[in-house]
């Protein structure tokens, strides 16, 4: 039996996708609109928080240029070290692992000891 062969009780709704499709209204009652809030405040033009925006100082000397790259690969340093800070029991092993598993290939593609002479024989018996 196919999914497609049980009934389907909500066969009447249907099915849409809500990103890409706008709902459709109904008709009926009119609500009233809601109207806008007033501010009986002193400062009516200040309705939401806003962020100040940010400064930023521009070196123009060499000096002064060097001095921001330097603080911005300190900057960039202690996000990479406070990221790998509570990581670094698994990147510590792994590193091990990684340098194990390399040492063993080098250690596999080489012979070592001495190397076996014998005799080879093979006898085909006829019947």
């Amino acid at each position: 039996m196919s999914p497609g062969a049980f009934p389907h009780p909500f066969a009447r709704l249907k099915k849409r996708t809500l990103a890409y499709t706008r709902p459709r209204r109904r008709r009926g009652k009119k609500r009233a609109t809601h109207a806008e809030r007033v501010h009986h405040e002193v400062v009516i033009f200040d309705r939401n928080p806003v962020e100040f925006p940010v400064a930023s100082i521009v070196p123009h000397d060499a000096r002064d240029h060097s001095l921001a790259l330097v603080g911005g690969l300190r900057r960039w340093l202690a996000a990479r070290w406070s990221w790998l800070r509570p990581r670094m029991v698994p990147v510590v092993a792994s590193v091990v692992g990684t340098s194990l598993v390399i040492a063993s290939a080098n250690y596999l593609t080489h012979a070592h000891g001495a190397p076996i002479h014998g005799h080879v024989s093979c006898s085909i018996s006829q019947r």
